[in-house]
């Protein structure tokens, strides 16, 4: 047992040492689902330089956004990932009583700390949690096209210009936030012309003229939902997600030519997912795999290139992976994990992933299964996500299922004491665990 656990210390220490005093580049966008990366599937999508960093480090390709207490599901996302609380104590972080940010941290530990783009969180204002920022832009924009150009290249080239400008001895942090592809989903011609409508394929899970989904509020079309519809929102979304990989493409290339781009650890993630109309669903406020999963691709020394990892995890365990891999002293007590016992072969994932909307959606996933849980309307879904990843099927009323939604149940109710998620499922829990 002490030669297992020296050798796992010497092999964290490897990582931590090789990665110390590295650069940090941490890109998110907004809105974007798993099915707008080539690399995880999308074999329409053109995405070559978020690929590119896929094929050099690990893609997490079952990463979950815990939720929402907001319409704006990013809120709720982003902050989780700067203040590293669950969800429902992230709801009650104001500017008075707001944690150490993650980019403070980085600060604490000798970064140079720098932000560009989207600010949608709690707390404090970007501009007093990082040395330097840039065009901050608003969580909902009235439109792309401003002034001084569009909303992306904005966003893109003020990253390009601080890379290309540093001459700090201190390593830095660089945020830099997309609002692509949010809506309103506006770019160039030549976007829209690579995704013609008549090329695009729906889910099993869309199904034209269906009716909104009864248990699911804030939808973004109207009732009921259209594929014609679908596909278009589909085109533009893809557009956007292709103007901002070429623009990422720029500043991956500013890094290079800086001689920056091995001494860097980068990321690429978003908030969280989106739904077209999957499910009967044209929005995010929902707990269906497209709207709580997002890319979660981490390139780094010491990472095994084009690595994939399937097991679940939360998008907002990439703030103590970062710090654990930096070797940071004193971290702050995130409630999220580090994510290198799992990239490191030498631990698992949790047991189950707890995801929440509002007080009128519960979900519980484990093993491969996931269980929905409509508190107001006592309605249960129930989906094998290995053979039904689309959530087509439910099976909650197979005789089969019983004894796996009693444990899925039972793990819920673990979690919202966990979380301190105080929404009442007695009823459900007194019908089924009884």
């Amino acid at each position: 047992m002490k030669k297992k656990l020296c050798s796992l210390l010497f092999y964290f220490g490897c990582i931590t040492v090789s990665n110390a005093q590295m650069n940090v580049l941490f890109i998110e966008s907004d809105d974007q689902s798993n099915q707008t990366v080539q690399a995880y599937g999308n074999k329409k999508m053109i995405t070559p330089n978020i690929d590119a960093l896929a094929s050099e480090g690990v893609s997490f390709t079952a990463a979950y956004n815990m939720g929402c207490w907001s319409p704006a599901v990013c809120i709720p996302s982003r902050t989780m990932l700067f203040y590293g609380k669950y969800l429902w104590e992230s709801q009650n972080i104001s500017k008075q009583n707001s944690p150490k940010a993650l980019s403070e941290e980085f600060k604490d530990n000798g970064y140079y700390t720098f932000m560009t783009g989207k600010w949608h969180a709690m707390g404090k204002n970007a501009t007093e949690v990082f040395d330097q920022t840039g065009s901050i832009q608003p969580g909902q924009l009235k439109t792309y096209n401003a002034p001084a150009g569009h909303i992306t290249d904005i966003t893109a080239n003020e990253a390009v210009a601080f890379l290309k400008n540093y001459n700090d001895k201190k390593p830095f942090f660089a945020y830099v936030a997309f609002n692509a592809p949010h809506v309103p989903r506006q770019t160039e011609q030549k976007y829209y012309d690579l995704y013609p409508t008549e090329g695009i394929t729906l889910p099993p899970s869309m199904v034209d003229k269906s009716p909104f989904n009864p248990n699911v509020k804030y939808q973004y079309t109207s009732n009921p939902i259209r594929a014609a519809e679908m596909k278009k929102t589909v085109q533009q979304n893809n557009a956007m997600v292709t103007h901002m990989d070429t623009r990422i493409g720029e500043i991956i290339q500013a890094l290079k030519d800086k001689n920056l781009y091995n001494k860097t650890i980068i990321v690429f993630t978003s908030d969280h997912g989106i739904n077209f109309g999957e499910n009967a669903v044209a929005g995010k406020v929902c707990l269906y795999e497209p709207s709580v999963t997002a890319p979660l691709i981490i390139k780094a020394p010491k990472i095994a290139a084009n690595s994939k990892i399937d097991q679940r995890v939360y998008l907002q365990d990439i703030g103590p992976t970062l710090t654990d891999m930096l070797g940071f002293k004193n971290s702050k007590d995130s409630k999220f994990q580090s994510l290198i016992p799992i990239i490191t072969k030498k631990g698992k994932a949790r047991e189950s992933i707890y995801l929440a909307m509002f007080d009128d959606q519960r979900a519980i996933i484990a093993k491969n299964k996931k269980l929905i849980v409509y508190p107001k309307t006592a309605d249960l879904e129930y989906y094998d996500l290995i053979k039904d990843p689309w959530e087509t099927n439910n099976l909650i009323k197979a005789t089969s299922s019983k004894a796996n939604i009693k444990l899925l149940l039972k793990q819920l109710k673990d979690w919202q004491a966990e979380t301190n998620d105080l929404t009442d499922l007695s009823p459900i829990y007194n019908q089924y665990l009884n």
